[in-house]
């Protein structure tokens, strides 16, 4: 059961939102997919979670990470 990780430094464009698809396109069932997110608005946390949910990923847990960074923890169903 691979663990799958992305981090995301800076603004969440069009760019990281295509990376974020070509990811959940390599994850397989079981997998673990970790984004960890440098700078993190509210909107950008809920559309993530949004995609994440509707691509047949359960959110595990997510929250703030020590040294600031927020991270959302996933399996893919």
């Amino acid at each position: 059961m691979p663990n799958y990780k992305m981090d995301i430094k800076g603004d969440l464009g069009v760019r990281e939102y295509s990376n974020i698809f070509d990811y959940m396109g390599v994850v397989d069932s079981k997998d673990t997919f970790t984004i960890t997110l440098e700078q993190s608005k509210k909107e950008d946390l809920n559309t993530i979670t949004s995609i994440l949910k509707g691509n047949n990923f359960e959110i595990v847990n997510e929250g703030l990470k020590n040294d600031g960074a927020y991270y959302i923890n996933a399996n893919k169903e």
